[in-house]
């Protein structure tokens, strides 16, 4: 893999607020999200910022989705009726790729 998982861990560890522990599941989504954004950029480049944002979004939606299987989110409170959560891992992404000048998701033809 290209890129070092490690370098990503503290940006998600503070977007999903585990300072620590649960240590193989951010692992997980982490080198998944880098795998998935470097698919979505198609061989095209971006700086390391956007590419830390990219990967901190993809990987925080990834980690969370263990609340929401198939898209589903249930929130364990009585008040609050389940609902329904994008399943694609890059819907954060897209738009971020977009505003960096990469012509990525729904905006392509194929």
């Amino acid at each position: 893999m290209a890129d070092n998982w490690t370098a990503y861990e503290q940006p998600v560890r503070d977007e999903i607020n585990v300072p620590y522990g649960d240590d193989e599941r951010v692992r997980r989504a982490i080198q998944a999200a880098i795998g998935y954004v470097n698919g979505a950029l198609g061989g095209q480049t971006v700086g390391q910022e956007v590419m830390t944002d990219c990967v901190t979004s993809c990987a925080t939606d990834l980690y969370n989705s263990r609340d929401a299987r198939l898209g589903v989110m249930s929130v364990g409170d009585g008040t609050l009726e389940p609902f329904r959560v994008s399943t694609d891992p890059l819907r954060s992404v897209w738009p971020k790729l977009n505003a960096a000048g990469v012509l990525t998701g729904s905006v392509v033809i194929a």
